[in-house]
């Protein structure tokens, strides 16, 4: 029973890969943008509608601090630039959803989890949900 509206789970998804791209190829916040902008006109599809554009435009907003604060999060052992992009985009999603929605934070902890098993099985969960269980206690 498909209806218009996207579910939660596949907008997570699609915020994690979209940051993921642009991670990944070190593009300045006016890109990716426009390149959102480009890309769902030329589509003509609601792959990002107002709502998902709105938490993008949050995410870049907020990305330096929000990267701030994982880093401060990280042990010794770890620093920002030696996290895998994809881990750092879920990171980022993970963040911005506990930090600017209401979602309760053990099912934003459960749904990164979740989906750095389905995009990156080898890598170790238990970090996900490390930091981001550090971030809702402080």
């Amino acid at each position: 029973m498909e209806n218009n509206k996207m579910g939660v789970t596949k907008k997570r998804k699609i915020l994690v890969q979209l940051f993921y791209r642009y991670l990944l190829m070190n593009n300045d916040n006016s890109y990716i943008i426009q390149d959102l902008l480009d890309e769902t006109q030329l589509k003509n599809e609601e792959k990002i509608n107002d709502e998902m554009m709105e938490n993008i435009k949050v995410i870049l907003k907020e990305k330096e601090d929000l990267i701030d604060e994982i880093a401060f999060k990280l042990s010794d052992d770890w620093n920002w630039d030696r996290i895998p992009f994809l881990i750092q985009a879920i990171l980022l999603v993970g963040i911005f959803e506990i930090k600017y929605t209401q979602t309760p934070k053990a099912v934003t902890i459960n749904e990164m989890i979740n989906i750095s098993k389905e995009f990156e099985p080898d890598f170790n969960y238990q970090f996900i949900n490390a930091i981001l269980d550090k971030i809702i206690k402080f």
